[in-house]
């Protein structure tokens, strides 16, 4: 995180707990990264020892850790406890499988892995493929079939992150359709459950791609417009922050601090990656 906006953020949050306070209803704060694979953080990937500070912030802020679903529905029943907080991951790496889901288990905290369909026919992620191929093999290395289901069996939740993750906003409709429905159809075969959660690739969606996302089944849809959620958001439009590495800044994002960047997140969702 930035240092001014991280000081803007110092600033600002002592109004984002008042109104937090104030609040007659308790809202929905969820949280995600990418991989995290023994090294430092470094933008997608977050370091072992990063992550377990992270976990620790949470635990020490009195977080109520729920199942993705399970905290969407009762966002929208109004029966949310309070500190309420959801855990994410996208893309699909070996990382979160083999690292970072045994951890979350020792702490008895439930977490919502997205995968992209596309890694189990053997793909690679493009924004890796600069990488020597002994990462690609190695910390890189996107989770197999065969690792998802013994996870899931485990009780990792698992949702979608679209097919081959595109930006869906620039899809016409029959390609948006195939996105949405081919990956849920291919990881409920996978599982033998429904798979009723998507993580929008790259935060990228409209109104047209929510609509969408609805027809394909999905009741529960994950941007990156961070902020809380509260029962006036749109169960498939929720909001969700990445965790800096530093502890300090996921602090911020817990009590809502970072919640004046949400503007510039609107606009990146809606204009293209601006990432």
């Amino acid at each position: 995180m930035r240092t001014g906006t991280r000081a803007v953020a110092t600033v600002i949050r002592p109004v984002a707990l008042a109104r937090r306070t104030l609040a007659t209803a308790h809202g929905l704060t969820i949280v995600g990264w990418h991989r995290v694979d023994g090294r430092t953080s470094d933008g997608l990937s977050t370091g072992v020892d990063d992550f377990r500070r992270h976990l620790d912030v949470l635990e020490e802020w009195g977080a109520r850790v729920l199942p993705l679903e399970e905290a969407a529905a009762r966002l929208q029943a109004g029966t949310l406890p309070d500190r309420a907080v959801a855990l994410t991951f996208d893309d699909g790496y070996a990382s979160v499988v083999d690292t970072a889901w045994p951890i979350l288990r020792e702490r008895g905290m439930a977490t919502t892995l997205f995968v992209v369909s596309g890694i189990l026919t053997g793909h690679r992620f493009a924004w890796d493929a600069h990488e020597p191929a002994h990462c690609l093999t190695g910390r890189l290395r996107p989770a197999t079939a065969e690792e998802l289901v013994a996870a899931a069996e485990e009780g990792l939740d698992i949702g979608s992150h679209t097919v081959s993750h595109p930006w869906l906003p620039a899809l016409d409709d029959d390609a948006l359709e195939r996105e949405l429905v081919d990956s849920r159809v291919v990881l409920e075969e996978l599982l033998g459950r429904p798979v009723r959660s998507l993580a929008y690739p790259t935060g990228g969606w409209e109104p047209r791609v929510r609509a969408a996302a609805d027809r394909a089944g999905y009741t529960v849809g994950i941007t990156v417009d961070r902020g809380l959620n509260t029962g006036r958001v749109h169960p498939l439009s929720l909001r969700r922050a990445f965790v800096p590495s530093g502890a300090a800044d996921l602090r911020h994002i817990l009590d809502g601090a970072y919640t004046f960047l949400r503007p510039l997140d609107r606009w990146r969702s809606r204009g293209g990656p601006g990432w």
